[in-house]
C-alpha cells in the first residue's frame, strides 16, 4: 500500500485500477466572500469506500450538495461514471445516480417503512396498490439483507434500524453510489459496529459508498482511500492503511503541534479541586426509567461524567437534574436548598443549574435569528433597563461571549443557521454560559463536531470549571469522560461502576456492561 501523499495526485495503487464513480477536477465554488471549495480535486472510483475528514468549515458540505446535484460549480470540472452531470432540475436522473444519507434522519417516523421507501415514486396511477407497495419493498429488503420488515412504523425502529433503512431507499432509487454524511452520530456502539459492517457486505457487492466523519477510530474500518479537507481544499489524501492519527489531524488544523496534541486529547492542565469545595447540588432520585436510584454529590469545580449508551438511564438523569423531566422521586438539593415539587427549566436556572442540550437544531437553537439573539435570549433581563433592552449593552455582551469561544462569523448579526456545526455547538456553549451558572449540565457536548471546536468547547468549559463552575457530563464517548474528575457508568438503568482514573478499554467494557460491579470513588 501507498503511504499519504500531499501531491496534487495521490499515488494509485493497482487495485485502484477500477472506472471513476466521481471525477472532480479544479473545483472551485464561493459564496458571496466566502470560498467554499478552492480548486479541490477528487477520484472515487468503483466499489471503493472513500473517506473524507475535515473540520466543521472545511467544505464537505459544500461538496456533498455538489455531488448530489443541489448546486453547480463557478470552475472546474464533475463527471459521474464518466459522463458530464444531468441537468440540476432532473431530479429523478441524480437521485439514480448518487444519494446521500444525512445525518439528521429523513424519513416520516408515522409511514411504515415500505411507504418511506417509495415515497414520491409511487404515484404511477390515481390509486396506489398498498399490497404491491409492501411486497415490492421486502424485496428490496430481502436482497440487500437488511432484516427490517416493510410494515414496520419508523417510529418503532432504533435509529440505527433507522439508518438501514435511509440506505436501502438510496438503493432502491437505482443508484450504486451512496453518500454517508456523519452517519454514526447518532449511534451507540453496537450500532455502529453493525453499520460499519453492513456498508463492507454492501461494498462487495459492488456499492460505492463516500463516508463522511468526525471519527477517525471509523475510517480504517470502511475506508479504502481518505482524502482530508481544509478551506475547501484536498490537503492530504491515499490509502487509509497508510493513515495516522497526528498526520490527519494535524493536515485538518494546519498545525503539526496543535494536531499532535488534540489527536492525544489533552486538555488545559486542571487544577484540583479546593479541599472543602463547596457542595453545590445533591441529589438521591429515582427516575422512572432507572432500576436503580441515583446518587450524586457534586462540589463546585468538579467534573462528574455519566457514561451510558441509549437505553442507560443517564439522559434522562441529567434532564431530570436540569428540570426538563419530571418523572422521578427522592430528593434534590441545590447549594443546601431542597427543590420544590414544581421543578422545571426555569426554576432550574433560577437556581443556578444550565442545560447544554443534545439537538442544537431541534432544541438548543433558534435558526433564523441571529447569533447575538440566540447567546443573550436566556439572559435578556440582565440586558435591559427596565422594560427596554440595553441594546449596545446586549451587542457587546455577544461579540464578548462569541470572541471567547472562537465563533467563525461575519458578525454577530449573522444567523446562526448560516454557521458550521462547530461554531452553532459555540454558540448554544455561550448562551448556557450567559446566565453564569453553578452548575452546567452538559448532554453530548462535542457530538457531531470536529476535533478543533471539540477542544475549544471543553477548554472553555475547563476554565470556567477553575473559577468555581461544576459540571455533569453526559457521554459515551471516552475522550470526552477523559475530561471528567470521576464517572459514574450506567447500563440499562443501574450504576455498574462508579471511579476515578479509568481508562478508554475500562469505559468502554463498563458501558457495554462487561465490567463487574466496581465502585471506587
Amino acid at each position: 500500500m501507498t503511504q499519504l501523499t500531499r501531491s496534487a495526485e495521490a499515488i494509485v495503487a493497482p487495485e485502484e485500477l477500477r472506472p471513476a464513480i466521481v471525477e472532480i477536477k479544479g473545483a472551485t465554488k464561493r459564496f458571496g466572500r466566502t470560498v467554499a471549495l478552492n480548486d479541490l480535486s477528487l477520484t472515487i472510483r468503483e466499489g471503493e469506500s472513500h473517506g473524507i475528514i475535515g473540520r466543521n468549515g472545511a467544505g464537505k458540505s459544500t461538496l456533498v450538495a455538489l455531488l448530489t446535484g443541489l448546486i453547480s460549480l463557478d470552475s472546474g470540472t464533475y463527471l459521474l461514471n464518466g459522463r458530464p452531470t444531468p441537468s440540476r432540475r432532473d431530479r429523478k436522473a441524480w437521485r439514480e445516480r448518487v444519494a446521500c444519507v444525512y445525518q439528521h434522519r429523513t424519513l416520516v417516523p408515522h409511514l411504515s417503512v415500505a411507504e418511506n421507501l417509495y415515497l414520491g415514486r409511487y404515484q404511477e396511477s390515481a390509486l396506489i396498490s398498498w399490497p404491491e407497495l409492501r411486497k415490492k419493498a421486502t424485496e428490496d429488503l430481502e436482497s440487500w439483507e437488511i432484516p427490517i420488515r416493510a410494515t414496520t412504523r419508523i417510529s418503532d425502529l432504533t435509529v440505527g434500524e433507522a439508518q438501514m433503512v435511509e440506505i436501502a431507499r438510496a438503493l432502491s432509487q437505482g443508484s450504486r453510489f451512496v453518500i454517508l454524511d456523519e452517519p454514526t452520530a447518532q449511534l451507540i456502539s453496537s450500532e455502529i459496529d453493525h453499520l460499519l459492517t453492513r456498508v463492507n457486505q454492501l461494498r462487495e457487492r459492488g456499492v460505492t459508498f463516500m463516508f463522511i466523519s468526525h471519527h477517525l477510530d471509523e475510517v480504517p474500518r470502511v475506508c479504502d482511500a481518505v482524502s482530508i479537507l481544509r478551506n475547501g481544499r484536498d490537503v492530504l489524501h491515499g490509502r487509509a492503511s497508510g493513515l495516522n492519527t497526528s498526520q490527519i489531524v494535524s493536515a485538518m488544523v494546519g498545525d503539526e503541534d496543535l494536531g499532535s496534541s488534540l489527536a492525544a486529547g489533552e486538555h488545559s492542565a486542571r487544577v484540583p479541586i479546593p479541599t472543602g469545595a463547596p457542595v453545590v447540588l445533591s441529589a438521591k432520585l429515582k427516575a422512572d426509567v432507572c432500576e436503580e436510584e441515583f446518587n450524586l454529590t457534586l462540589r463546585a469545580g468538579e467534573v462528574v461524567g455519566l457514561a451510558g449508551h441509549s437505553g442507560s438511564g443517564t439522559r434522562h438523569l441529567a434532564l431530570a437534574l436540569a428540570g426538563h423531566y419530571s418523572r422521578w422521586s427522592g430528593d434534590l438539593t441545590v447549594n443546601g436548598n431542597p427543590v420544590s415539587s414544581r421543578w422545571n427549566p426555569r426554576t432550574a436556572i433560577h437556581n443556578g443549574i444550565t442545560l447544554l442540550p443534545e439537538d442544537r437544531i431541534q432544541t438548543g437553537l433558534v435558526a433564523d435569528l441571529s447569533i447575538e439573539d440566540n447567546i443573550t435570549l436566556p439572559n435578556l433581563k440582565k440586558l435591559s433597563r427596565g422594560a427596554f433592552i440595553d441594546v449596545r449593552a446586549r451587542r457587546r455582551f455577544a461579540e464578548k461571549s462569541a470572541n471567547e469561544l472562537g465563533v467563525a462569523c461575519s458578525s454577530v448579526a449573522q444567523k446562526v443557521g448560516q454557521l458550521s456545526g462547530g461554531n452553532q455547538q459555540k454558540v448554544m456553549l455561550g448562551a448556557a454560559l450567559s446566565t453564569t451558572p453553578q452548575v452546567l449540565i452538559l448532554l453530548h457536548p462535542t457530538a457531531g463536531v470536529d476535533i478543533a471546536s471539540k477542544a475549544t468547547i471543553l477548554d472553555s468549559v475547563e476554565q470556567r470549571r477553575q473559577q468555581g463552575l461544576a459540571v455533569v457530563l453526559v457521554s459515551d464517548e471516552p475522550e470526552e469522560l477523559g475530561f471528567c474528575d470521576r464517572v459514574q457508568v450506567w447500563v440499562r438503568g443501574r450504576c455498574v461502576t462508579e471511579a476515578t482514573g479509568l481508562g478508554e478499554d475500562e469505559l468502554v467494557a463498563a458501558m457495554e456492561g462487561l465490567e463487574p460491579i466496581r465502585r471506587e470513588v
